[in-house]
C-alpha cells in the first residue's frame, strides 16, 4: 500500500502481539520498525510519529508493516469527528448537529451535508484495505459518524446485552472451532525442525497464577531417575551375606583350593561389579591374601552352568614366586571344564613383587593369558611408568626381567638410574642375576649376582663400572664430593646377614680401580712439601692429578686405598690411604717433585676427619 495514503490524523496503538514484541527483540528485528513500534502509544497521531522520527516515508512504511504483521491496530474512538474537525469550526458545528439529530425524535432527522473545507491538506484521505490482510478496516476521518450514547434512550439497554452476549459468544466460538490437537500430532510438531522464515507461535497472555503441569518429556525423565535410584537402593541394601558361602563354594570347585571371603558388596563408582573383600586363595605360605576382588560377569551366563567373568581384578595383592606359582596352578583348574567359573581377562593393580624381604610395589598391570587361559606372563609397570617387570613362569622356575627409565629406587633415595636392565631367574631360594646393566652417576656398570633367602641372607658377585662420576658416587655413599674425577674398574663382592636391611653394612669387595683427570680435595701435597712441618695442620686447598690407579679393599669397617699411584705433571705420588666407617682418614704418601734439584721423596703423614683433613712430614 502506497505510505501516502495514511491520514496523518490516525492514531495507532499497541495489540497485544505489540506488547510482547517489545519484550522479545527476535519479533521485531528492524531497527527503524522496532523504533516505531516503540514510539506507537494509542494517543499520538501519524503526523507526531513522523515529527519524532524526522522521516516521515520510514514511519509510514513501518506503521504499514506493523499494522500488517498485526502488532498495532487503528483506534477509531481517538478519530472522532471533533478530531478531525478541529481545524474547521463548519465541521464542528456540523458533526454536532448531526449526533444530535440521529437520537431525536423530533423533527426531520435529514441534515444537509457538511460542507468540506477546499484545501488539500485538511482534506482527508480514505486507506483502502486489502482482502489479505487479518486487521480490522477503519473509516477514514471524512466519512466517521458519532457512536451512538447508549446511556439513555429506551434502547440502550438492550443495546448493551446484545453487546455482551456477543463478546461472551466469540471464545467459545473460537475454541469450538480449534480442536486440541493429538499426542501424535505434538510429537510431530516436537520432532520437525524449525526454520528460519517460520514466525514464531504466540501464546495467550495467561492472567493469575500459573499451573504446573507434568509433560510426557519430564515424565519420562523423572521416571527413568527413579528406576535407577530404585535400582541403586536394592544394590546397596541387598543381603549379599545370604549368599557368601555359595560363592565360596564356587570359587573353591573352580580353584581347587580352599577359599575364604570377610564380605561381599557391589561396586558402582568407579568401575561397576561385584566386590569380594579380604580374600584368601590357597593354604600355607602358598597361599595368596588378596585384599578385593572386582567381578565382572558376562550377563548371557548368569543363568548358566559355568558363570564366565569378563574381567577379575586383584587389588593390593604381594606377588612373589611361590604366590605365582600357585596363581598358575589355580588358572589351570579353572580353565577345566568342570569348573563352575571361568575368567576371561585377570588384572591387578596396586601390586607387589617381592624376593624374601626385597619389594618393588604400588604396581599395576595385567596377567597374560594362553588361547587356553593359561597363565604365560604377568606384565606390571609403576604408576609413573618409569619400571616396567616381566614375570615368566617355566620349568626353572620363575623368570624375571626388569627395565627401568629414571626409576629411582626409594623416595629420597640418592640412586637414580637413569636406565636399568636385569635378566635372571628365581629357582627356589635362590635369585640367579644373569645379566645386570645400569647407567648411573654418568658411567656405565655391568654385574652378575646371586641372592639367596635362607636361615642368613647371602649376596655374591662381581661387577665392573666405566666412567663414573667419583663426585656422584661420593654423594651417594654419603662420604662427600671432595673426590672428583672419571674412574673405571672391577670389584668381587660378597655379603652375609640376618636380614637383608643389613646386608649392605656387611659387604666385603675387593679390586683395582683407575681415575681420570682428577683431584682430592683437602689434601694439598705441594704445599705440605713445601712447609715440611712436624706439627699436624689443615692446609685446605686439593691436589690435581691426570691420573689416580690403586687397589680397593671394602670391609665392614673401612674403605683401604692401597698400591696408589698419582701422576700429576711434575709431581708423583706413591702411597695408601684408609678411610673408616666414621669417615676418618689415616694415610701416607711419598711425593716427588722432579722440578727441583734435591730430586728425594718426601713423606706426608694425613689424617684427621675426611672433610678437614690434617697433613704433616714425619720427625726424622
Amino acid at each position: 500500500m502506497d505510505p501516502d495514503l495514511i491520514d496523518a490524523n490516525l492514531v495507532f496503538a499497541k495489540t497485544p502481539a505489540g506488547e510482547e514484541a517489545m519484550l522479545q527483540r527476535t519479533r521485531v528485528v528492524q531497527r527503524n520498525v522496532r523504533m516505531v513500534l516503540i514510539l506507537v502509544d494509542g494517543n499520538a497521531t501519524v503526523a507526531e510519529l513522523c515529527d519524532k522520527t524526522g522521516n516521515a516515508p520510514i514511519t509510514q512504511n513501518a506503521l504499514l508493516e506493523l499494522e500488517h504483521d498485526g502488532f498495532i491496530e487503528r483506534r477509531i474512538e481517538k478519530n472522532s469527528v471533533w478530531r478531525h474537525a478541529k481545524d474547521s469550526p463548519t465541521g464542528i458545528v456540523a458533526t454536532a448537529m448531526r449526533a444530535v439529530s440521529e437520537f431525536s425524535t423530533f423533527g426531520d432527522k435529514t441534515v444537509p451535508p457538511v460542507e468540506e473545507p477546499a484545501s488539500d491538506d485538511q482534506k482527508g484521505r480514505s486507506i483502502p484495505f486489502p482482502e489479505s490482510r487479518g486487521s480490522h478496516p477503519s473509516r477514514a476521518p471524512g466519512s466517521l459518524t458519532p457512536q451512538p450514547s447508549l446511556s439513555g434512550g429506551p434502547l440502550s439497554g438492550a443495546a448493551l446485552q446484545l453487546q455482551q452476549e456477543a463478546t461472551a459468544a466469540k471464545p467459545a466460538a473460537t475454541a469450538e472451532a480449534v480442536p486440541k490437537p493429538s499426542l501424535f500430532d505434538r510429537l510431530k510438531a516436537f520432532a520437525r525442525p524449525t526454520t528460519a522464515d517460520e514466525a514464531p507461535t504466540l501464546k495467550p497472555i495467561r492472567r493469575g497464577r500459573r499451573r504446573w503441569s507434568l509433560t510426557w518429556p519430564l515424565g519420562l525423565l523423572l521416571g527413568g531417575l527413579s528406576l535407577c535410584a530404585m535400582l541403586f537402593l536394592l544394590a546397596l541394601f541387598f543381603p549379599y551375606a545370604n549368599y557368601l558361602p555359595e560363592v565360596e563354594a564356587s570359587l573353591a570347585q573352580s580353584i581347587g583350593q580352599p577359599v575364604r571371603v570377610d564380605r561381599m558388596r557391589v561396586s558402582v563408582y568407579p568401575r561397576p561389579g561385584l566386590l569380594l573383600v579380604n580374600v584368601r586363595l590357597g593354604e600355607g605360605s602358598d597361599g595368596i591374601e588378596i585384599a578385593e576382588i572386582r567381578l565382572q560377569p558376562v550377563l548371557q551366563t548368569l543363568r548358566a552352568d559355568k558363570i564366565l567373568f569378563r574381567e577379575a581384578e586383584l587389588s593390593d595383592v604381594r606377588l612373589s614366586a611361590a604366590a605365582i606359582s600357585n596363581l598358575s596352578r589355580m588358572l589351570a583348574s579353572v580353565a577345566s571344564p568342570s569348573a563352575r567359573a571361568g575368567v576371561q581377562q585377570l588384572t591387578v593393580s596396586n601390586a607387589a613383587f617381592s624376593f624374601a624381604e626385597l619389594t618393588i610395589g604400588e604396581m599395576n598391570g595385567h596377567c597374560e593369558l594362553s588361547a587356553d587361559h593359561l597363565l604365560e606372563s604377568i606384565s606390571l609397570r609403576s604408576r609413573d611408568r618409569g619400571l616396567q617387570l616381566k614375570l615368566n613362569p617355566n620349568e626353572r622356575g620363575l623368570a624375571v626381567q626388569i627395565d627401568a627409565i629414571a626409576w629411582r629406587v626409594a623416595q629420597g633415595s640418592p640412586y637414580l638410574f637413569d636406565s636399568l636392565n636385569v635378566k635372571g631367574v628365581i629357582e627356589g631360594s635362590d635369585w640367579v642375576i644373569d645379566s645386570f646393566e645400569s647407567r648411573i652417576f654418568d658411567g656405565l656398570v655391568r654385574a652378575a649376582a646371586i641372592l639367596h633367602d635362607g636361615q642368613q641372607a647371602a649376596i655374591a658377585g662381581e661387577l665392573s663400572f666405566e666412567r663414573i662420576n667419583a663426585r656422584k658416587l661420593g654423594e651417594a655413599l654419603g662420604i662427600g664430593s671432595q673426590f672428583q674425577g672419571e674412574a673405571h674398574g672391577k670389584l668381587k663382592f660378597s655379603a652375609h646377614s640376618a636380614s637383608w636391611p643389613d646386608l649392605p653394612a656387611a659387604v666385603q669387595a675387593s679390586g683395582n680401580f683407575t681415575m681420570h683427570r682428577g683431584r682430592l680435595g683437602g689434601i694439598d701435597l705441594p704445599e705440605a712439601v713445601r712447609r715440611s712441618s712436624t706439627t699436624p695442620a689443615t692446609l685446605g686447598g686439593w691436589t690435581r692429578f691426570e691420573e689416580l690407579s690403586g687397589a680397593i679393599t671394602v670391609t665392614p669397617n673401612a674403605f683401604l686405598f692401597s698400591r696408589l699411584a698419582l701422576n700429576a705433571g711434575l709431581m708423583q705420588s706413591t702411597g695408601q690411604i684408609e678411610l673408616s666407617r666414621k669417615l676418618q682418614l689415616r694415610g701416607r704418601m711419598e711425593v716427588l717433585m722432579r722440578g727441583q734439584a734435591d730430586r728425594s721423596s718426601r713423606s706426608i703423614l694425613i689424617s684427621g676427619p675426611l672433610q678437614s683433613p690434617l697433613t704433616q712430614t714425619p720427625n726424622r
